[in-house]
């Protein structure tokens, strides 16, 4: 046994360990505050999901956080609430002259992404969109990076879901199978309207008619008859969720004969759309992003332990609230930013620095908690600071209210139902 001045000794010692561990861990996380800012919708129509992305970035700092992830600790978050282009541009100007922000991230609506993206890359300040999908948000541009899939890309999605999937279903060959693609006339329509009509064409499908419309100033019942007049097999929706509901209200008042709806993003994949709509909304699709229910055969091991944390911390955060669409997007981009580019983006954390950490971030597929990779575009590329592994799917309201995802294969939990209700 040892002696008490050997106990003593120990003890010391152990001390001593423990204090330099410490202080070792204090060194390596001091320094200044990171501040980050943050710009989404709070208040006006497109709240729910700015608050919901901005949940997902909260709960992916504080799980970086408690897992000791570098400089997470030192972090703040300087959140500005802006509903219009215009106070996106103010907002970025802002946080980076009044708060000196190292890098910002938002902000879930395109028409706020292109605006304020093309501010930050401007002042060369990195911007991470976090769920905004207008193709426009990143052209063009050298330090502006996006997490999620582009608008074109979600509109491939629901072109190839109709055609490798319903069409044969449906025993309906390209050449004479008609579509109807109605959409807004903005940064986000015009995004995947373009992609739906480029996989059309690739696909040989020829009839596609395109109607086009202001959410802020439409008719309904005018944009239906337009639609019934086309007289689809198809209709591919690109809406937001007020004119989404509308429209498709009176394309089932006017009875018109369709095989399927595809929408897209902003409307026919939200929660509110089949709470509203109850059984008219049986049977219909949407393409999107990945909420937290895709089959777990679509993440890693590592994506399903991320997953669990990032759930319960969202939970915690949220009053329970489950993890929808925008959160899990918005947790994917935090993510990104907190856990694999604010480590490796020098000690001085200059725009440079943290465009240089992103160009470098290689997460493989399956080890993001949607089942998607990270690896950004190079600039120069058409796409660059595009996530070229970036996950999509198509789901579909089925029985009791819940949405399937039923296309790709790899991320189905359900199986795709001809027929829809109302």
């Amino acid at each position: 046994m040892l002696s008490l001045m050997g106990r003593l000794a120990t003890l010391l010692v152990t001390v001593a360990l423990l204090a330099s561990a410490c202080s070792l861990g204090s060194l390596f996380d001091s320094g200044p505050v990171v501040t980050i800012g943050a710009i989404y919708p709070l208040s006006g129509p497109q709240a729910k999901g700015g608050r919901e992305e901005l949940g997902g970035v909260k709960a992916a700092l504080e799980v970086a956080q408690r897992q000791g992830v570098a400089r997470a600790a030192r972090v703040r978050l300087q959140v500005i609430d802006v509903e219009t282009p215009d106070q996106a541009v103010a907002a970025v100007d802002r946080l980076i002259d009044s708060y000196h922000v190292q890098a910002i991230v938002g902000s879930y609506g395109s028409s706020l992404a292109v605006a304020a993206s093309a501010r930050a890359d401007q002042r060369h300040t990195v911007y991470l969109e976090t769920g905004a999908v207008a193709d426009d948000v990143t052209h063009g541009k050298s330090y502006v990076f996006r997490t999620v899939a582009t608008g074109s890309t979600l509109g491939r999605m629901a072109a190839q879901f109709t055609e490798k999937v319903l069409m044969p279903k449906l025993n309906l060959a390209p050449a004479s199978t008609r579509v109807v693609i109605v959409h807004t006339n903005d940064f986000y329509g015009r995004s995947v309207a373009g992609g739906e009509e480029a996989e059309a064409a690739a696909a040989g499908i020829r009839a596609v008619t395109r109607i086009e419309y202001d959410p802020h100033a439409y008719d309904p019942a005018a944009v239906a008859a337009q639609i019934a007049a086309a007289r689809p097999d198809f209709l591919w929706d690109v809406s937001y969720l007020d004119d989404g509901v509308a429209v498709w209200k009176q394309v089932l008042a006017l009875h018109v004969t369709l095989r399927a709806a595809v929408g897209t993003s902003s409307a026919f994949c939200m929660p509110d759309f089949q709470k509203r709509l109850g059984d008219q909304a049986l049977g219909v699709y949407a393409a999107d992003k990945p909420d937290e229910v895709a089959a777990a055969g679509a993440l890693s091991v590592a994506g399903r332990a991320l997953l669990a944390q990032a759930v319960a911390r969202f939970a915690a955060d949220n009053h329970g609230q489950p993890m929808e669409i925008p959160g899990v997007a918005g947790f994917v981009g935090g993510w990104t930013l907190f856990h694999d580019m604010l480590p490796k983006a020098g000690p001085n954390l200059t725009g440079d620095g943290l465009r240089a950490a992103a160009l470098a971030v290689d997460v493989p597929s399956g080890d993001e908690i949607n089942g998607a990779g990270i690896r950004f575009a190079s600039p120069g590329s058409p796409d660059a600071g595009q996530n070229r592994r970036a996950a999509a799917v198509v789901g579909q309201w089925q029985a009791g209210g819940v949405m399937a995802i039923v296309f790709p294969n790899a991320y189905a939990n359900g199986t795709a139902n001809l027929g829809m209700g109302g």
